[in-house]
């Protein structure tokens, strides 16, 4: 099963804000992560008490960026794998971020595929799993992506996703004094690789691609006993 190591990762950060709006619709982040090599805050939500009074608001997202340029048909499965580390009340999603290739900046804080500011955006942005609800620190979390992700790993040169909370910071829903979401991961920056932030895929068979007589090359699995992975063309086209 081939590996993608990410090639470029790091969290964004708005902290110690005073309203909701300030930390979640904010177009740039207050702190930056990109050297990081591993955070208790890389996807954060929540509203705590301030010193002196008052509330403080702290949003985070991490974002991640794989070198698909190798990969020409969908994967037939794809498993995103992240190190968990301290942390683990923050529920999310994966979403397809908007990033400029090779580059992350404090400007990406708000760059994922359809986002708008002060909207719920469940429904605007790519989604590239299901909803991530339970996190282990002790190991890699799994995670499933979609077709859509598959799709985008074979189009793109550069597979380009953000980590975001989903109970608050996705839907626009102002959390409540006390509220704590915080998951913890492992980035590529630390020591070592067996902890790296990486992509497990099933390669597609690369074989005869295109209709016959009508039926999708989706639901052919073989012509005269030959299998689409073995042929080329039929009688020469």
């Amino acid at each position: 099963m081939p590996t993608l190591t990410t090639t470029l990762d790091g969290q964004l950060s708005r902290l110690n804000r005073s309203t909701w709006a300030d930390a979640r619709d904010g177009t740039s982040a207050i702190s930056t992560g990109i050297s990081t090599t591993r955070s208790t805050q890389a996807v954060i939500a929540d509203k705590a008490s301030a010193r002196g009074g008052g509330t403080t608001y702290n949003v985070s997202r991490a974002f991640f960026e794989f070198d698909t340029s190798g990969i020409s048909v969908a994967p037939t499965d794809a498993t995103l794998k992240i190190y968990g580390y301290f942390g683990n009340s923050a529920d999310l999603f994966v979403v397809k971020s908007s990033h400029s290739d090779g580059s992350l900046g404090s400007a990406d804080f708000d760059s994922i595929d359809g986002w708008s500011s002060g909207a719920d955006n469940s429904s605007n942005v790519t989604k590239y799993s299901s909803e991530v609800s339970t996190w282990s620190n002790s190991g890699y979390n799994n995670i499933t992506l979609n077709s859509t992700a598959l799709t985008d790993m074979a189009n793109n040169n550069t597979f380009k996703i953000c980590l975001i909370e989903s109970d608050f910071d996705l839907p626009n829903n102002e959390p409540s004094v006390g509220t704590t979401r915080r998951t913890g991961m492992y980035f590529v920056e630390y020591s070592g690789t067996s902890t790296d932030p990486i992509i497990d895929y099933t390669a597609a068979s690369a074989g005869y691609g295109n209709d016959v007589i009508g039926v999708s090359s989706a639901n052919i699995d073989n012509i005269i006993g030959v299998a689409t992975a073995n042929i080329d063309n039929v009688i020469g086209s």
